[in-house]
């Protein structure tokens, strides 16, 4: 029988006091490890959409000079990235370099929401 990589009955939760979590959030500038998270989602996402490899200029993927840093991180296992301060920095950099292209579920910088005082 062949099992699959991913379990649907298993999932990770990220520990928001992990030191090594807090410290690549430190150094990539974010909230928290559920912002690198969706940053690494961004990038997956951006690469998804560069079929052309920046070979037309149609506002879709990344650019001629991130095109291959980008697919090779897209390729990177979530955990590996947020656990690496290297690619962690990589990823929301990119994320945040292409916000504009990016569905509101993958902002690494999310608005604020206003708290209401009743």
């Amino acid at each position: 029988m062949t099992e699959s990589i991913s379990s649907p009955r298993y999932f990770v939760k990220l520990k928001r006091n992990h030191p090594l979590l807090n410290l690549n959030c430190k150094i990539a500038h974010c909230d928290g490890p559920e912002a690198l998270v969706r940053a690494h989602k961004a990038v997956m996402w951006l690469a998804a959409q560069d079929e052309d490899q920046a070979q037309l200029a149609n506002g879709l993927g990344f650019s001629k000079s991130d095109t291959k840093s980008g697919r090779n991180l897209a390729k990177i296992p979530t955990l590996q990235v947020i656990f690496s301060s290297i690619f962690a920095v990589m990823a929301v950099n990119l994320a945040r370099k292409y916000r504009r292209q990016l569905p509101h579920d993958y902002l690494v910088d999310r608005p604020k929401q206003p708290s209401l005082k009743i």
